[in-house]
């Protein structure tokens, strides 16, 4: 490496000396066809070194001085091996220009992901026709506290463990507030009860049909009947009561409020003083701000437009950081999990460490589809962008480095092929309670291992979908690249794209999947898109399987029976995305099929 660097000054020296000689023979020639004028000024110049760089500032009135300038130049120019990196790193990027002119983000790939899904506008009724009684509200509270897969999960606002405490406590003042337990149980009801109890019912009881949302929606009128009259009361509880609401709202397919309701719960926050600059959060406090920014994030970027400002994006961004995951508790294997069950600060240190992994990607996300959206609207060469995206590789590289071992790259084959053997697997979470109020004898089983290896695809999906924003800016939109830093970047998004397809085929096929992020088949489906467009067999084969299978897997998933999170609407988006890019009869109804792997492209060196 020395001799290298050592070689690359030599390289610099001599192409100074040479630039500065040519200079001041031409200078003396030209000097000599022109008479000078007095009126000029006399010749001045400064190289001062900045933050950014070296910074001149000069006027030059003829080309002696500006061979006086080069060798002064020179003579004050020291590159360091970073400085030879990053030159060497632009020259690359300047001999491949005619396969980095999608950097413009003008290649097809579109942010308007919520655009592109049919919205459902309606609200809320005032009544609905279920009954609600304490030993209903007593059920859904203990269903919403013992089933971490389905609730904490989603939104890990609520100590479950505190809470059943506060829940049953005999004095009244230090119950949880009405609000919030009617948003745990909206909560519990449209997911956990749905899964864990009503879709076990005999074949012959309707099992399928969605009676936890009609649940949902009662809760969910009661707890908008009571924030009513805790509107202008922010405490803790009601603020994470809110947040939950508007989750409910939008499980429910009624998402016009959804902005409402977290303007309600920042606003609440903001006078508990939970954005204060300064101010310590516990780790209740700063979860519940870092998933208001995580959600808003999502809903506003998502939507495809540069119109929102980044002091507005800013101004959800906390100033407290989210405190790391403790490390992994030891667990006693010797312990009877199956009649104990594995030890809550397990459960949690998963639930946790997923969300802090999810968080860390989100503000990196936000940075890049901050920057390729404003790229997108200016509508011309943006010469800094792809310096700004290699920048941004770099930090998910340090992230994806700062992982612990186990959540690092999953073994996906191997995990479907354990899936495979097991034929049937065993539920995340299990129920023997088929009513709809919970028996006292009710068993519920967190089986850790399956849990753990939930929460790890969890993140190893978003993670790909950040690595498929930072790399799809450098391949052309219309044919297959050439140079070696546009195959590699190639190479990565199709990495990226298939374990994301192949994370969501392993997660929806287990037996009772209970939080699948299908929206990473949306930023799959766009690579394998670009794919067909290069009119490439190998490519667009490989492409079609599966874009087909994005279909066909996202409606074996209980999350499509179900509409949870509006999953219906977002199927049906990206079945006529499909459509469109393989032609009407490319959809064939053929779920298990295997997936085909992805063609080979020798690696650039």
């Amino acid at each position: 490496m020395n001799k290298v660097m050592d070689q690359w000054q030599e390289s610099i020296d001599k192409m100074a000396k040479d630039f500065a000689q040519k200079t001041r023979d031409f200078g003396q020639r030209v000097d000599q066809s022109f008479k000078k004028t007095p009126l000029l000024q006399p010749c001045a110049w400064k190289i001062t070194t900045t933050h950014k760089g070296l910074l001149v500032e000069s006027n030059v009135n003829s080309f002696n001085d500006l061979s006086k300038l080069v060798d002064q130049f020179k003579r004050t120019m020291h590159i360091s091996p970073r400085d030879a990196e990053q030159v060497m790193e632009d020259e690359k990027l300047q001999m491949e220009d005619h396969d980095t002119s999608s950097i413009h983000t003008s290649s097809g790939f579109s942010f308007g992901v919520w655009n592109a899904v049919p919205q459902t506008s309606s609200v809320l009724p005032d009544d609905y026709p279920v009954d609600i009684s304490p030993e209903l509200t007593d059920s859904l509270v203990d269903l919403y506290c013992r089933t971490p897969c389905c609730s904490a999960i989603r939104l890990p606002i609520i100590d479950t463990t505190d809470f059943l405490i506060r829940y049953h406590h005999p004095d009244p003042a230090k119950k949880p507030s009405d609000v919030l337990i009617y948003a745990v149980c909206a909560m519990a009801a449209r997911n956990a009860f749905q899964m864990h109890v009503w879709s076990k019912r005999p074949a012959h009881d309707t099992p399928q049909y969605n009676m936890g949302k009609a649940l949902s929606m009662a809760y969910c009128i009661k707890g908008r009947e009571e924030l009513a009259d805790c509107f202008d009361t922010p405490t803790i509880d009601n603020c994470q009561a809110v947040f939950l609401l508007s989750y409910c709202n939008h499980q429910n397919g009624h998402n016009g409020v959804n902005f409402v309701y977290e303007w309600i719960c920042f606003t609440m926050a903001q006078e508990m003083g939970l954005y204060d600059e300064g101010r310590e959060l516990n780790t209740k406090e700063s979860i519940l701000v870092w998933c208001l920014y995580y959600y808003n994030t999502w809903y506003r970027v998502l939507q495809g437009s540069s119109n929102t400002s980044p002091a507005e994006l800013e101004q959800l961004h906390p100033s407290s950081p989210l405190p790391p995951p403790q490390p992994k508790p030891i667990m006693d294997f010797f312990m009877d999990i199956d009649l104990a069950g594995p030890p809550q600060e397990m459960i949690e240190h998963y639930i946790y460490t997923e969300w802090y992994c999810m968080i860390q990607l989100q503000v990196l996300r936000q940075e890049c589809m901050s920057r390729l959206l404003t790229s997108q609207a200016a509508g011309k060469l943006d010469t800094t962008l792809s310096k700004d995206l290699l920048v941004m590789q770099d930090k998910l590289q340090v992230f994806y480095d700062g992982l612990p071992a186990e959540w690092k790259n999953p073994d996906i084959e191997s995990i479907a092929l354990d899936q495979m053997a097991s034929f049937a697997p065993e539920a995340c979470c299990i129920s023997n309670s088929f009513d709809l109020v919970q028996e006292e004898n009710s068993y519920y089983h967190v089986d850790i291992h399956e849990f753990a290896r939930f929460c790890v695809l969890g993140v190893h999906v978003y993670y790909n979908i950040n690595k498929i924003l930072l790399y799809q800016a450098f391949i052309p939109p219309d044919h297959v690249p050439t140079s070696p830093f546009s195959l590699k970047c190639l190479y990565t998004c199709i990495d990226a794209a298939y374990a994301i397809t192949q994370t969501l085929d392993i997660m929806v096929k287990h037996h009772d999947e209970c939080n699948i992020p299908l929206l990473g088949f949306l930023f799959a489906n766009m690579i394998y898109i670009k794919l067909i467009n290069y009119n490439d067999n190998q490519y667009s084969e490989f492409a079609r399987r599966c874009l087909q299978q994005s279909v066909n897997i996202s409606k074996l998933s209980k999350a499509y029976l179900y509409d949870f999170e509006m999953t219906r609407n977002l199927v049906g988006a990206m079945t006529q995305d499909v459509l469109n890019a393989c032609g009407p009869t490319a959809l064939v109804d053929d779920p298990f099929a295997i997936l085909s792997p992805p063609p080979f492209i020798p690696q650039p060196y």
